[in-house]
């Protein structure tokens, strides 16, 4: 990941003016309508919505990773998911989030990893769950002192003082709040140890986290061969569904599966045949010149010596 620093966040915080002024409305994801929210944000925010139900996704710049988390706004409340990496941008998404103007339900963590995790703590205030795995992965990782190498990257500044984990309790099945229905399915052994898939059906939209990344370099994960396989389910399994909301960049369509799928594959052949980490990483940025999250790539020096 790419080191946070004073300057990179003031040339993000250059660019504001021109992503809030932006606004997208259209026939996108599957018919849906889709706006860009004109707001003053460092970030990006898109909103879509469908029988009642409004999505929210805020993706971080490409400076923290392009972190994207996620609201599901009922009739009466908020459903948030993931809480993103550095105390800058998961302050100003939970300011959006105020600024909807209905009280949040929970927090909901897809998985294990730091980016999504880190702040949580800016939702003191409410419910922060996951699942039982995930919850006790979190706390060792917080208890194992590991942040202090999140804060070696990012900058002390950007993580929290004392890091909050998410309590378990949720498995898969289904979940009503406020009439929505979500429901919830486990995916282990592939970008993360365990990730939580969130469909919500009257919305029409599969919530994915780090199974899927959009026009991002991805992390080299755990078991490739088993992440596409998942992948490569879910692609063959869309029926009701026809938007897809990452863990990382812009909400996509099934399209972006088959992309994903291509990735990945040619990730691990570039790492059977590679001598280094940064024979993987040329070859990645050579396929995908126009990736975001190349520091993500860095990430290759851990599974390839």
């Amino acid at each position: 990941m790419s080191k946070l620093t004073r300057r990179h966040f003031l040339q993000a915080a250059g660019a504001a003016g021109a992503v809030s002024a932006l606004s997208v409305a259209g026939p996108l994801l599957g018919g849906a309508s889709i706006a860009r929210a004109q707001q003053n944000l460092i970030g990006r925010v898109l909103q879509m919505e469908r029988s009642g139900i409004k999505i929210h996704s805020y993706i971080a710049p490409d400076v923290s990773a392009s972190v994207t988390s996620h609201v599901i706004e009922t009739p009466n409340t908020l459903i948030v998911i993931d809480a993103q990496l550095t105390q800058t941008f998961a302050r100003e998404f939970r300011a959006y989030v105020d600024g909807i103007g209905k009280p949040i339900d929970r927090v909901i963590l897809t998985h294990e990893h730091p980016d999504h995790f880190l702040g949580g703590n800016v939702f003191e205030d409410v419910p922060f769950v996951t699942t039982n795995t995930v919850a006790a992965n979190v706390q060792a990782y917080i208890d194992a002192g590991n942040v202090a190498s999140v804060a070696a990257l990012i900058g002390e500044s950007e993580v929290p003082e004392a890091p909050r984990a998410p309590e378990g309790g949720l498995e898969a099945g289904d979940l009503t709040i406020d009439g929505v229905t979500l429901s919830l399915s486990v995916e282990t052994n592939a970008e993360a140890p365990e990730t939580l898939v969130i469909r919500v059906p009257d919305a029409s939209v599969i919530v994915l986290g780090d199974l899927l990344y959009n026009n991002m370099h991805f992390f080299p994960g755990l078991d490739r061969a088993n992440w596409i396989s998942i992948l490569q389910s879910l692609r063959d399994n869309m029926d009701g569904y026809d938007t897809l909301l990452p863990g990382h960049g812009l909400p996509t369509t099934r399209g972006e599966l088959d992309i994903a799928i291509e990735y990945l594959t040619f990730a691990s052949e570039a790492a059977e045949s590679a001598a280094s980490a940064d024979e993987v990483i040329s070859a990645l940025q050579s396929r995908y010149p126009g990736f975001e999250g190349t520091g993500l790539l860095g990430f290759w020096g851990l599974f390839i010596q």
